[in-house]
């Protein structure tokens, strides 16, 4: 991608329409902004602690994933280089914010545990291979700054019973906006607690406690955020 543009400076392919990244400087975003001092750390490539994250990568996202991935089909190849193939359509589900009793915490439900030192234990315990050290402070990292960690342990506190449940709107936009707008996402916006079935089929319905999961909508705008 060697062709930059020369009103979003964004990269492109030689052969890519000249206007189709930002129609010909008619659509302007606001620049990206830093991410935290830690991450940006690890991203470096520049310490040995930055190399081992950058090798490990796949792992440490998969201890902080919030969903669990499923597919409708599967092939698996074994032998010498064992393959997983996906086939049909794929798709993540979530549970409860807390898990049923006598079963260990998964996924979301491990931000909820309320001991920082038994959560960083349980995602190594769930991923080998990562170092302790590093999870401790990507945890943190993650606890100070994602706005979905917050906005489920507000609503969660606020939860007086099993009968209530913390709905994420598919398509929840700020009053006086456009309702075709993309909003991005903040804590007073991303989860709402309610009595009864009031939801839409698209909408994520996070019980307190249950065994059951749910699919996300592929559609839903928080679907590759979770």
């Amino acid at each position: 991608m060697t062709k930059i543009c020369s009103h979003c400076q964004a990269l492109k392919w030689s052969g890519e329409t000249p206007g189709m990244c930002c129609s010909n400087g008619k659509v302007k975003l606001p620049p990206l902004g830093s991410p935290p001092g830690l991450l940006e750390s690890l991203i470096s490539g520049k310490t040995s602690e930055s190399k081992h994250f950058l090798d490990n990568i796949r792992k440490y996202n998969s201890c902080f994933q919030m969903t669990s991935f499923g597919t409708s089909q599967k092939v698996d190849d074994s032998g010498f280089m064992p393959t997983f193939r996906v086939q049909g359509q794929v798709y993540h589900r979530v549970g409860s914010l807390l898990p049923p009793s006598n079963e260990e915490h998964k996924f979301l439900q491990i931000y909820f545990m309320g001991d920082d030192r038994k959560e960083v234990q349980q995602r190594c315990k769930n991923m080998p291979g990562v170092r302790e050290d590093i999870v401790k402070k990507l945890q943190q990292m993650v606890h100070e700054h994602n706005p979905y960690v917050k906005s489920f342990k507000t609503a969660l506190q606020r939860i007086p019973s099993d009968q209530l449940k913390v709905i994420i709107r598919a398509d929840k936009k700020p009053a006086g906006e456009h309702a075709r707008r993309f909003n991005e996402p903040v804590t007073n916006e991303v989860a709402i607690v309610i009595a009864g079935n009031e939801f839409e089929r698209r909408d994520i319905v996070l019980e307190k406690q249950s065994g059951q999961l749910q699919r996300v909508s592929e559609i839903h705008r928080s679907y590759d955020a979770l």
